[in-house]
């Protein structure tokens, strides 16, 4: 089960790894009855699990999820005690000491197989490790299609993540598994299992499974790094042009900035692909060698954007701010960087999480940057810093706040008029409280902005 969330659904994702553990739990052990219980979607779980009175019962969670999953698994023990209770997910597999306080097994890692064995030896009277090191399956094709008849998917395809010209039903998927990058602020980093990849026919039979099914029209591939695998995005282009997907499905993906060369922009263009979003980080080349392990520069950032517009594809993506020791001045330089950058289609701030596990956590441990019992729940990536922990001493609080909130309004115009550059959608902005409050505080920004829109329509 997924225990509730703090953010909307609309930035959330179906729970597809409970898709994926339950699809693969009825392909090893059919004879028994899976159920998906879904808090993000707003089920009422204790009262579905006192009717269906299960024999195990798991629970996924990331940070910001682990005390609200930690409270039902306590329910779960009083409630339901002949339950064997095990979790696993992101944060258990980085804490599992701390989650086998609330669980008779933690698994860590991947959990088709771990949970699959756990079943069999429940069944045969066994007993389980508490703690648990999940083995990865190896070709992932072997893992069926995610159960998709156990989730609330409408829901989900309904109030999807939108991205520029990639509009609902949108049907989320997952391509691969594991990133082969470490970047310290990611919970990837503590990963030790290696990348692997579904076929290029298990994601087309994915694709025209939600379409017969739900009727999808976009997709997004929420892998970590998409573009990569020049091998398969070419065996996905002749499949899509095969059984004609390219026709009426648009779609966009994630990517490195380091992975993006022109051919592969044009192959994916080709392909229906309107969007690639690009995780940038920073443009100060000091916090970049450090968020980005000196592997990416600017000057990185600056050939991918102009490949993008070369292709005809729009490319953005998000920065962070807050990492320890970044200056206010550092902060600014990136914000100016954003708006500079005509081909930088749409961007977003948020503030660096601290996530366990990762080398940001164990800095900001080791420098006391953290209060000793972390309250989880603030640990959510979100552009408002007041509800997460800041963990840049070197800028006061309240300047920070003001900057982070400051830069996602600039954001958000700049955003809106690169990807529709009439003046009468500027005008149109005005229905935005947003709209006015950049014209009281950021007047020469808004002229400009106004400037450039009435030349284009000039010229046109």
């Amino acid at each position: 089960m997924v225990p509730p969330s703090q953010l909307p659904l609309s930035d959330m994702c179906a729970p597809l790894n409970l898709g994926f553990l339950a699809s693969y739990i009825r392909k090893k052990n059919p004879s028994v009855d899976v159920k998906i219980f879904d808090g993000i979607a707003k089920q009422n779980i204790k009262g579905l699990l006192l009717e269906f009175k299960p024999d195990i019962i798991g629970v996924t969670a990331t940070t910001p999820q682990a005390p609200d999953a930690f409270l039902l698994l306590d329910w779960a023990k009083i409630h339901l005690p002949a339950c064997f209770l095990v979790m696993g997910g992101i944060h258990p597999s980085v804490l599992p000491g701390e989650a086998a306080e609330h669980a008779d097994c933690v698994v860590i890692g991947e959990g088709e197989i771990a949970l699959s064995e756990i079943i069999e030896k429940r069944r045969k009277g066994q007993s389980v490790p508490k703690i648990v090191e999940g083995t990865p399956v190896e070709q992932l094709d072997e893992i069926p299609s995610p159960a998709y008849d156990l989730i609330e998917m409408e829901k989900y395809i309904q109030n999807a993540p939108s991205f520029p010209g990639i509009k609902t039903p949108i049907l989320t998927l997952v391509a691969s598994r594991g990133c082969p990058h470490r970047c310290p602020f990611c919970w990837n980093s503590s990963r030790t299992a290696k990348v692997r990849y579904f076929s290029a026919q298990r994601i087309v039979d994915e694709i025209l499974f939600a379409k017969k099914k739900y009727g999808i029209n976009s997709a997004w591939f929420a892998d970590d790094e998409f573009l990569i695998n020049k091998k398969r995005i070419n065996e996905l282009c002749f499949l899509f042009k095969k059984y004609r997907i390219s026709d009426w499905l648009t779609w966009g993906c994630q990517a490195r900035a380091k992975s993006i060369d022109l051919a592969t922009l044009k192959t994916i263009k080709s392909m229906g692909c309107l969007v690639v979003s690009v995780g940038f980080e920073s443009a100060s080349p000091r916090i970049l060698n450090f968020l980005k392990c000196g592997t990416t520069t600017v000057s990185d950032y600056e050939r991918a954007l102009s490949l993008a517009k070369k292709a005809g594809l729009t490319m953005g993506g998000s920065f962070i701010f807050g990492t320890p020791g970044e200056s206010l001045a550092e902060m600014r330089a990136t914000l100016n960087w954003c708006e500079n950058e005509a081909n930088l289609k749409f961007f977003a701030f948020n503030t660096l999480i601290p996530y366990p596990g990762t080398a940001v956590w164990k800095l900001c441990r080791w420098k006391k940057l953290l209060p000793e019992n972390v309250d989880y729940t603030r640990l959510i990536p979100t552009g408002t810093p007041k509800k997460t922990y800041i963990v840049n001493k070197g800028v006061c609080p309240e300047v920070f706040n003001a900057l982070v909130v400051d830069a996602g309004r600039i954001a958000w115009i700049y955003s809106e008029t690169r990807q529709n550059k009439s003046l009468k959608n500027f005008c149109h902005l005005s229905a935005h409280p947003t709209w006015w409050w950049l014209w009281l505080y950021h007047p020469l920004k808004m002229l400009r902005i106004f400037s450039r829109m009435a030349i284009m329509k000039h010229d046109v």
